[in-house]
């Protein structure tokens, strides 16, 4: 569980410097999402070989469960007009 709450608090931290010293604001919170997707895959790398394939298969998980996500997200901002 470490692995993944620090990718998550990673990616979290990086989209806060980004608006704070960039004044890039995210678009979306699907963005910290893949980032954090992004660093899990990375550091699944550094981890125990018996812990490889479960990180990845979580990435993994995580990132197809928020694109689908995000195309019921856009198809429901589509039907309302938004």
């Amino acid at each position: 569980y470490t692995v993944g709450l620090a990718a998550v608090t990673w990616a979290i931290w990086l989209a806060r410097n980004k608006a704070t010293f960039e004044k890039q604001l995210i678009k979306s919170p699907f963005e910290i999402v893949y980032l954090a997707c992004s660093f899990l895959l990375y550091s699944a790398g550094l981890q125990p070989v018996e812990e490889v394939a479960r990180l990845r298969l979580g990435a993994e998980m995580i990132r197809a469960s928020t694109t689908k996500l995000m195309a019921m997200c856009e198809g429901a901002r589509r039907a309302t007009g938004d």
